[in-house]
């Protein structure tokens, strides 16, 4: 990289958000960057690259890059966690609920685990999902296009999920967020 004048931080390839390092017509995306290792991370960076190599203009926002983990029971997380927003300052509230409510998740893996939303104090928009429990690499889809489209937990309340699934825990969290859940005791 040196021989070429590419820009690196000990080995992590330095890019924009257009994925292009310091060398006019050079992309570079994936574990090389040395940040978030994630096939589908990599995967969307390489669509921006090769956009903007064709002459798209594309910029490339990780805000919406679920991290996820192949597990029993599996891991899911999106967005900011408690410990990030209150880094930055930000007044937030918390939603909770435990898959042991969810009819489907009994089924699956005995009701281990929960889903937790961060949302919002003031206009109630889903800042960060995180969950443990079946399907979880799964259910983080839908919480990234609610980070992504700047969603409200109000949003989330209104879609309908299907049942018996244990995307309505999804639902029910965010319900929880605002002590609105159905199926646990609000506190």
């Amino acid at each position: 990289m040196d021989a070429v004048g590419i820009a690196n931080d000990r080995g992590r390839i330095s890019v924009n958000d257009k994925m292009e390092t310091s060398v006019a017509n050079v992309y570079a995306i994936g574990d090389c960057l040395g940040k978030v290792m994630l096939a589908h991370v990599a995967s969307a960076q390489g669509e921006i690259a090769a956009e903007n190599a064709l002459g798209e203009e594309a910029l490339y926002d990780g805000a919406t890059n679920p991290s996820c983990v192949y597990t029993d029971p599996e891991f899911a997380g999106v967005g900011l966690t408690e410990e990030k927003a209150k880094e930055l300052g930000i007044d937030f509230q918390v939603g909770k609920f435990p898959l042991m409510a969810n009819g489907k998740s009994l089924i699956m893996n005995g009701g281990v685990g929960m889903i937790k939303f961060i949302i919002g104090k003031e206009y109630k928009e889903v800042l960060g999902v995180h969950i443990l429990g079946p399907r979880a690499t799964d259910l983080i889809g839908e919480c990234a296009l609610a980070i992504g489209m700047e969603a409200t937990v109000e949003d989330i309340f209104a879609t309908i999920h299907a049942h018996p699934t244990v995307t309505e825990a999804v639902r029910e969290a965010a319900l929880a967020a605002e002590k609105r859940a159905i199926h646990i005791p609000n506190k």
